[in-house]
């Protein structure tokens, strides 16, 4: 059967498959799986279209060809990227048994997110601004955080404090070697300093956010 004359996905072929050709580990996952070549070595896809795509991979020193299908036609190339992503982590849980390569299709951003925060990290900053407040603010009328300051002491109270502070300033400092140093060139300058405001004013529910996001930028492109 000919392919459709007016197709709305072939014509971003070329677009598409740079795009995925750049995350060579989902390609190789799909030949793996879906071509039914598991002992594949390198994959690329070579064009994509309404109905699929066409791969070639490499499998045990002869070159292999195959064609995955998305189940059904696509309509819109704002689709794809679903697709694609939806047969990656099809891939990927037969696999492996997980999704991890689903997650890179999609950009990571730079910015700063919101992170959920669990009740141990909200438990966390509360104890962590509640001791500072005393610190600097002892004399304080309200009968709770007098009770507090009057249980724990006020040179406990100061130790926390300047505790909380310190692990928060090392922490910023060491968002500073993650943006800068470990993921080259992907934060800008306004990046680095929202990451390290962030960082020094809730700590390593952030940190640990970044370092997962910059450690994936060292990662992406890399055969698993």
């Amino acid at each position: 059967m000919s392919r459709r004359v007016r197709d709305p996905i072939a014509q971003h072929s070329a677009s598409l498959c740079e795009y995925m050709n750049a995350r060579p580990a989902i390609i190789l996952s799909y030949a793996r799986y879906f071509g039914e070549y598991p002992e594949a070595t390198k994959a690329t896809m070579t064009a994509v279209d309404q109905d699929g795509f066409d791969i070639v991979c490499q499998d045990n020193g002869q070159e292999r060809e195959l064609r995955v299908t998305f189940g059904h036609s696509l309509h819109a190339v704002s689709q794809v990227k679903d697709a694609f992503m939806a047969l990656a982590r099809e891939a990927e849980i037969a696999l492996r048994g997980d999704d991890r390569l689903g997650q890179d299709l999609m950009p990571d951003s730079p910015s700063v997110s919101w992170p959920g925060i669990d009740p141990v990290a909200a438990s966390a900053l509360l104890i962590a601004y509640t001791a500072i407040y005393l610190n600097y603010f002892p004399n304080t009328t309200s009968p709770a955080l007098q009770w507090i300051l009057q249980t724990i002491g006020s040179s406990s109270v100061h130790y926390i404090a300047m505790l909380v502070v310190g692990l928060h300033v090392i922490e910023s400092v060491v968002s500073l070697y993650f943006t800068i140093v470990v993921s080259t060139g992907f934060f800008g300058s306004v990046d680095v300093v929202q990451w390290f405001a962030v960082i020094l004013l809730f700590g390593y529910p952030f940190l640990f956010k970044l370092i997962s996001l910059s450690t994936r930028q060292q990662t992406k492109g890399k055969i698993v």
